[in-house]
């Protein structure tokens, strides 16, 4: 049996771009000059490694089972955030890899957490 595809029709984009009107701009979002540097790349790469390029996020005692084996994003993320801990910055055992979801799951929660106290 064979499928009948069909071709997709383009759309046109708005020809009116939606207009900005808040009167102060945030910043621009920057880097921290700390991950630009070749011993964070390296202990990033040492990281990841150490865990296979799965992620070691554990819930209900299961780990999480993404890995860049199956096309996902692999992050180095620290335990004790830079921030707080910069003598730990580039321990590895202050390292984990994490998937995107759980990378993004983890920084919200350590960012609410700071900004609580």
């Amino acid at each position: 049996m064979t499928r009948m595809t069909r071709a997709r029709i383009p759309t046109l984009g708005p020809r009116v771009p939606t207009l900005d009107t808040r009167k102060v701009k945030p910043p621009p979002k920057l880097a921290d000059p700390h991950y630009q540097t070749a011993e964070h790349k390296n202990w990033a790469e040492q990281v990841k490694r150490r865990a296979g390029w799965r992620c070691e996020y554990v819930e209900d005692g299961v780990r999480c089972e993404r890995s860049r084996e199956l096309g996902d994003q692999m992050y180095a993320d620290h335990i004790e955030e830079v921030r707080d801990a910069p003598s730990k910055a580039l321990d590895l055992s202050n390292g984990h890899c994490l998937c995107a979801s759980h990378h993004t799951r983890k920084s919200h929660q350590a960012r609410a957490a700071r900004m609580s106290r």
